[in-house]
């Protein structure tokens, strides 16, 4: 190649690399142009479990849905419905929670604390199967049973770290009762008021 060449071709390789690099950053600019972003305001609200402190869930001293979603969910592990179940040994439709990746859970809510032993009366304590019988009506054999108050909670595909954190949640016992807040009613939650104050001197 001569000397005369020499300034073309490498004037030539200089317009070629120049152009290609227009053309990716034209391509890229389009790319970053395109991309989708999610509209934050058109997507639904998730809705908010109730909690205790909420009016749908009274604290009237007996468990509710509301009350074992917001101990089991504190406990560190998350409780979401599944469906509803029902077994010939209790007269209450009970509620199949998802706890962990594989375990579940069957709640009862019953009137009371003797509402609930009558209905486990002549079944297996840790079981609740009837006396002699092996197979059940449950979904599948229990592994542990947790009783507080006016709830039954029936465990399914624990291990032995679940069954304890959920014993522990629940056998602390039931939600406190708090009274309404009325002038009349002893110990309500009212807001406290100061007496006036003295006249100045």
């Amino acid at each position: 190649m001569s000397s005369r060449a020499l300034p073309t071709h490498r004037a030539r390789l200089a317009m070629l690399t120049a152009t290609v690099l227009l053309v990716a950053a034209a391509c890229s600019d389009k790319k970053e142009a395109e991309a989708p972003k999610a509209d934050v305001s058109s997507l639904p609200p998730v809705p908010r479990p109730a909690t205790p402190s909420d009016s749908a869930c009274p604290r009237d001293g007996t468990w509710r849905p509301c009350h074992l979603e917001d101990r089991i969910n504190k406990a560190g592990m998350s409780a979401k419905v599944l469906d509803t179940l029902t077994v010939p040994y209790f007269p209450e439709r009970g509620t199949r929670y998802r706890i962990g990746r594989t375990a579940t859970m069957a709640a009862f809510y019953f009137a009371d604390s003797m509402a609930g032993v009558q209905a486990s009366r002549g079944l297996d304590r840790f079981r609740l199967l009837p006396e002699g019988d092996s197979i059940g009506a449950w979904p599948e054999p229990p592994l542990d049973v947790v009783r507080s108050a006016n709830l039954v909670l029936v465990l399914f595909g624990v291990n032995a770290t679940q069954s304890e954190r959920v014993r522990l949640a629940i056998t602390a016992g039931a939600p406190q009762y708090y009274p309404p807040a009325t002038d009349s009613a002893p110990g309500s939650m009212r807001a406290q008021t100061l007496p006036p104050a003295p006249p100045a001197r």
